[in-house]
């Protein structure tokens, strides 16, 4: 990998700040350099929410990207702003729950549970260990180690909830 390009998408309360961290964190032990934004709106909670990574072996010069080479989109509401910002040859990670109208010819697309399989029936959780199952599936198609990221997880906080999404993803 020279440079990827990643943005999780969500909505507020689904963990996609902590998701952002945790693959920075995760990286910067494994030896690369990470540059991490978030984007989100005022009203946190049900509002889109957006973390951007920038994942490379060599510094990185800018830390900002209009086109993600990966999206992964957890949310409806985040979809149509994510849309917007995939490449055109880029891969676009999808909740089973997100109806896929309007993605880009050559876009190449996976699709997974990842709300229903991390949500484990508790009132008002809209999916918060789903962006940490999309890094768990990500990390199975080799766009990073899963090691460096059980890792940082061992010591987050929910530590088994965070290792048992990962490992959820990774077997999808």
């Amino acid at each position: 990998m020279a440079e990827l390009r990643l943005r999780l998408s969500g909505i507020g309360g689904q963990g996609i700040v902590f998701a952002g961290r945790l693959l920075s964190q995760a990286m910067v032990e494994a030896g690369k350099y990470v540059s991490l934004r978030y984007a989100y709106g005022a009203e946190v909670m049900g509002t889109p929410v957006h973390s951007e990574l920038v994942i490379s072996d060599e510094p990185i010069l800018c830390p900002f990207f209009r086109e993600a080479h990966v999206a992964v989109v957890l949310h409806p509401r985040a979809f149509p702003e994510a849309l917007l910002g995939i490449d055109a040859q880029g891969l676009l990670v999808l909740d089973s729950a997100i109806h896929r109208e309007g993605i880009p010819a050559g876009t190449k697309v996976e699709v997974r549970p990842f709300v229903a399989a991390t949500t484990k029936g508790r009132p008002g959780d809209p999916g918060r260990l789903a962006p940490v199952a999309a890094l768990g599936f990500l990390a199975k198609l080799g766009f990073f180690p899963l090691d460096p990221l059980l890792s940082v997880a061992k010591v987050s906080r929910a530590a088994q909830e965070n290792i048992e999404a990962l490992e959820i993803g990774f077997n999808f």
